[in-house]
């Protein structure tokens, strides 16, 4: 009989910090060890199933904070190569009280909250009877990401990435979500662009998001394009069309990429 050892996940590791005695040994006072000598039973969180996402058809039972979910394991191990090693199937023909089959016993997620699985769990596992309202904010998509990558969740990385990138994000914030993520750098081709056609002059703060690599590129960009354009008053006789194709064309020869990577790129993005 096959029985799963698996009790928890933690997402994030957070380490306690102890406090140093004068003579450098790290100790509890008196009266913090004599709390922790009292016996004294916690109160145990009550439990409540998602109204969305215990699904019926589910054969994992997964709690965050506490709430419990219900979901297709299969699902899971198709996008998640973590949880494929840790959470085996459950084993055929046999009920037995394994880690993470049922209410009393669920699988923990720690480090993470309820509403942060609910919206990775919407690229997951889309609910045709209840049209999710999709994620259109830069910091919801921004929390999707971050578990999915904990989670090794390729595809929903994706997704997520695609979904920033029609969002309105300011230049040097979207490289430095990008470079942090690493996500499809031909997708920033158009944020490098805005940056070399930018008039104002790129800040401390600015170069530090960016980082060297980036703001070293960005500022030979933008030292060619002036060159191209001339002063700031024959970049005004420059039309929008033809400024943004003297910046992408520029970019895409400082970056090493493909001009047509531009139109791919937004394509790609739709």
């Amino acid at each position: 009989m096959t029985v799963l050892g698996v009790s928890e996940i933690i997402i994030v590791n957070k380490s306690p910090v102890a406090t140093p005695t004068k003579g450098g040994v790290h100790s509890q006072s008196p009266r913090a060890k004599a709390k922790s000598a009292v016996n004294t039973p916690s109160a145990v969180p009550k439990l409540k199933r998602h109204k969305h996402y215990y699904m019926p058809d589910g054969n994992i039972v997964i709690q965050v904070e506490n709430t419990l979910f219900r979901l297709s394991l299969s699902v899971l191990h198709e996008n998640s190569q973590i949880l494929k090693n840790t959470v085996p199937l459950p084993p055929e023909g046999k009920v037995v009280p394994v880690m993470g089959f049922n209410d009393k016993r669920p699988l923990v997620l720690r480090e993470i909250s309820e509403v942060d699985f609910v919206r990775l769990l919407t690229v997951l596992f889309p609910l045709p009877s209840k049209p999710t309202k999709k994620i259109n904010t830069v910091d919801a998509l921004l929390s999707v990401l971050r578990l999915a990558t904990s989670l090794q969740m390729e595809r929903v990385r994706r997704t997520a990435m695609l979904q920033l990138h029609e969002l309105p994000i300011d230049p040097v914030r979207k490289i430095a979500i990008w470079d942090e993520f690493h996500l499809d750098s031909n997708l920033l081709l158009p944020a490098y662009a805005a940056l070399c056609q930018r008039s104002e002059p790129l800040t401390l703060p600015m170069t530090m998001s960016l980082g060297i690599r980036n703001f070293t590129k960005i500022a030979a960009s933008r030292d060619l394009y002036r060159q191209r354009v001339g002063c700031c008053g024959c970049r005004e006789s420059l039309s929008q069309e033809e400024s943004q194709k003297i910046a992408n064309e520029i970019v895409s020869v400082v970056f090493e990429k493909q001009p047509a990577t531009f139109r791919a790129a937004e394509k790609s993005a739709l």
